[in-house]
């Protein structure tokens, strides 16, 4: 068994785990669905004086379902709506976005 394919069964062992269910997104192309993804509220960021809580969220999925996010795109989850403010995170197989979620 070659590193690629054990890497790919561990990668989607790991959202099975971890994931908190299916998303769709939303941008001018139109609307895209995630069928996992990975939910962190009130994410913690770095800045110049040191780890701090913020109010944004934490959306990662896998790159092969959804390729590339927009600033200004939303996320739907669980009836909830995110949207993209910046991409935090990306090794190639993740990306995570922080997002802002939208209030009623």
């Amino acid at each position: 068994m070659s590193w690629a394919s054990m890497r790919d069964r561990m990668n989607r062992a790991n959202m099975r785990a971890l994931n908190d269910g299916p998303a769709c997104y939303q941008d001018a192309s139109g609307m895209h669905d995630v069928p996992e993804v990975m939910v962190d509220f009130n994410i913690a960021r770095t800045g110049p004086e040191g780890v701090f809580l913020t109010e944004q969220t934490g959306i990662t999925y896998r790159k092969a379902e959804l390729c590339a996010v927009s600033r200004g795109g939303v996320f739907i989850f669980d009836n909830r709506r995110f949207t993209v403010e910046e991409e935090i995170a990306d090794d190639g197989l993740f990306v995570t976005v922080a997002c802002m979620e939208q209030r009623r």
